[in-house]
């Protein structure tokens, strides 16, 4: 089953729903019960002892605010009101230091929110999130740089409400939560941390990206132009990588947060992103005899993500990378 049919199937699903929920921040589990309302006025802590979909009255004396501001009982982070009330969808995207990670994110949104074609309504949670992708897109599209990667320990998510036109009815439209936690590279290239924020995210998450840097496979390295290596790796010549060391070090890591054991396969919808491939598309050899030559039809005229698609373009560099010496790459992918 592909990725985007799983992905699918699990937005039709009733996905942590429910009196059920789960911290985008913290990810600690509990009933929405034990939601804490915050009284914007004098700063009071009301307990209901139950989930309250309207402001409730300040519990303060003196006080004739209502708490409004919904907070989390286990750490201290606000909670969108959205996030509490619709399905939510998290899922992590993971990779090495220097993959491409944030710059992938930040276009991938900007194009769902650029695409009509999709009928999504895609807007931020929160104003934290508004302000990642704003300052994000601004250094990639206005500024032209790349956007600086992200730092180590960062538990920071980016929480988007998306409405799904497609299927809006006269009085409702479907309306989800979608939760994307982008861990700093060094994050995943030490020993997994059981205990830790970005363990939890891998283990409640039900997709994960997998970004890979191309310039990690040897034969990628040697196939492109010094002066392009260099811009790309920021001035520095980096160095190569074994392939399937790092993908199976990414999916050991995946493994052990889920509880895999090491011989069984990824229960989850992935995905192994391969980025930075402007410079491979600008090498005369290879535009030559690419296939890979105008934009992905991503959406067809029924507005359906077209598989097929798809499917070419992953067929078309699984052969490239295997007519340059990377079949150890695939068979570890």
């Amino acid at each position: 089953m592909s990725f985007f049919s799983s992905a699918s199937k699990l937005f039709k699903q009733k996905i942590i729903t429910g009196s059920n929920f789960i911290c985008p921040y913290c990810m600690s589990h509990y009933n929405k019960s034990e939601i804490l309302y915050v009284c914007p006025q004098c700063g009071n802590i009301t307990t209901p002892g139950k989930f309250a979909r309207e402001p409730i009255k300040c519990s303060h004396p003196g006080c004739n605010g209502f708490a409004t501001i919904r907070k989390c009982p286990s750490c201290p982070e606000f909670l969108p009101q959205t996030i509490i009330e619709t399905p939510n969808l998290p899922f992590s995207i993971v990779g090495v230091a220097s993959s491409g990670k944030t710059n992938y994110i930040t276009v991938m949104l900007n194009e769902l929110m650029r695409n009509s074609g999709l009928n999504l309504s895609l807007s931020p949670a929160n104003q934290i999130t508004y302000d990642i992708q704003k300052n994000n897109t601004s250094i990639l599209y206005e500024r032209h740089t790349p956007v600086p990667g992200t730092a180590a320990g960062s538990k920071t998510p980016q929480i988007w409400t998306i409405k799904n036109g497609m299927r809006k009815t006269r009085n409702t439209v479907p309306t989800y939560t979608f939760t994307i936690y982008d861990g700093a590279g060094e994050d995943y290239e030490h020993e997994l941390d059981t205990s830790s924020v970005v363990c939890r995210y891998l283990e409640n998450s039900k997709a994960i990206l997998i970004v890979l840097d191309p310039l990690i496979l040897e034969n990628v390295r040697n196939f492109i132009a010094p002066d392009v290596r260099r811009a790309s790796l920021d001035g520095n010549e980096g160095y190569g990588k074994n392939s399937s060391y790092v993908v199976n070090r990414l999916v050991d890591y995946i493994k052990s947060a889920w509880g895999i054991k090491a011989g069984k396969l990824l229960t989850i919808p992935a995905a192994i992103i391969m980025t930075k491939f402007d410079m491979l598309l600008n090498h005369e050899d290879f535009s030559r005899d690419a296939l890979i030559k105008k934009p992905s039809l991503a959406i067809d005229n029924a507005q359906h993500i077209n598989t097929t698609e798809f499917n070419q373009i992953d067929g078309e560099i699984r052969n490239w990378l295997d007519s340059i010496g990377e079949g150890n790459f695939i068979n570890a992918v």
